[in-house]
């Protein structure tokens, strides 16, 4: 048996990994899921898609995904358009985050051989390699197993990445540090129509971007506003949203409840493994969002773990999937933490990066992604 934790798409993919393998399934799925961990959408683009593909799932995503045709770079004060990546020849779409965990749950339950325990894990205990190895997990519900390895998705501050990495975190940011992000879902049907088109729209301002899609085949639209924590003044929707009239129909609209969250600020760690418990997912890599693959990642982990628990050599099998995801993984991280500086620049900086966008952005931005998606 091998163990799982985390409910999140990170640890119910790799579940069905598990799964796929006709291993049986300790599911640790945690006590509660924060309040957002079901909140607004996710944008697979083609590496995601290979990986959902290679998990047999692509086509039940797909039926539930909303093909997005381009992404639209632009500006937020003057609304010119800087870069346009056409989208129609890649496997690009978005769906929402709730329906993504609930198909990957229910293929669980469809695939069978899970036991599904509502705990978080609190302890490891582990002897080998000199013996025979043993993996002993205990909840914080006082139940205890023995299993054969632990693969821990329960996120950035669960067990399984202080177990893994023992460094101590940084604490929880204060609300007036770092940058956050402003997320919201909105009705198509309360916002213009430009809102409900099939694009990925990305605004570029002073300090601050937004980007939005649809979801929900057009019903819904995610918004994400990222900017820094000080600058959540009163009047935030005001500095951000009314520099022109497409982005005012945001502002100070009563149909729109939105939701803080803290952006990860965690450096990267390429240890994903102590014995027999791997990460996966954000217990593995908090990926800044600037470039759309948090959840994509999760997916390309799951895809690894499943070809590599196929070989009878359960420790081979771990260290193959940790060497070979810490790697690729590695490349991601750096490319979203530059992203994340460049979408950051404020007054001048964000002046120059607007320009040099509109005047040769959109090959640059299609070189840049492309390397993104195929980074192996």
């Amino acid at each position: 048996m091998i163990a799982v934790s985390g409910g999140g798409i990170a640890g119910l993919a790799a579940g069905i990994a598990v799964l796929r393998n006709r291993i049986p399934l300790l599911f640790v799925a945690g006590s509660t899921l924060p309040a957002t961990a079901l909140l607004g959408g996710v944008q697979i683009a083609p590496n995601g898609w290979d990986a959902l593909e290679y998990l047999g799932l692509g086509g039940l995503v797909r039926a539930k995904a909303t093909n997005l045709n381009a992404i639209n770079v632009r500006d937020m004060r003057s609304t010119a358009t800087l870069a346009n990546i056409d989208l129609r020849k890649s496997a690009y779409a978005s769906i929402a985050r709730a329906s993504l965990t609930h198909l990957l749950d229910a293929e669980i339950n469809k695939i069978g051989g899970a036991k599904r325990v509502a705990a978080n894990i609190t302890h490891a205990i582990q002897r080998g390699p000199d013996q025979n190895w043993d993996l002993h997990i205990i909840n914080d519900d006082g139940s205890a197993y023995l299993v054969e390895a632990l693969i821990a998705a329960d996120g950035l501050r669960g067990f399984g990445r202080m177990y893994v990495n023992p460094i101590k975190l940084p604490e929880t940011p204060k609300s007036t540090n770092g940058r956050i992000a402003m997320r919201a879902v909105a009705k198509a049907a309360d916002l213009p129509q430009c809102f409900g088109q099939p694009f990925c729209n990305l605004w570029l301002g002073s300090g601050a971007h937004l980007v939005h899609y649809p979801i929900n085949d057009g019903a819904d639209i995610n918004l994400v506003l990222s900017l820094d924590a000080a600058k959540l003044t009163d009047g935030w929707q005001r500095e951000y949203l009314e520099h022109n009239d497409v982005l005012a129909a945001l502002s100070n609209n009563d149909n729109i409840n939105w939701t803080q969250t803290v952006l990860p600020t965690q450096t990267y760690q390429n240890c994903w493994r102590r014995g027999r418990t791997v990460l996966a997912g954000d217990a593995a890599h908090p990926i800044p969002p600037n470039l759309a693959q948090g959840a994509g990642q999760s997916l390309l982990d799951a895809a690894s773990l499943m070809h590599w628990l196929g070989n009878d050599d359960i420790d081979s099998a771990l260290s193959s999937y940790s060497q070979e995801r810490s790697k690729a993984v590695s490349k991601i991280f750096k490319k979203a933490t530059i992203t994340s500086r460049i979408m950051a620049l404020n007054g001048p900086g964000a002046k120059a990066r607007n320009i040099a966008i509109g005047l040769g952005g959109t090959q640059m931005l299609e070189k840049w992604l492309a390397e993104v998606w195929s980074a192996a």
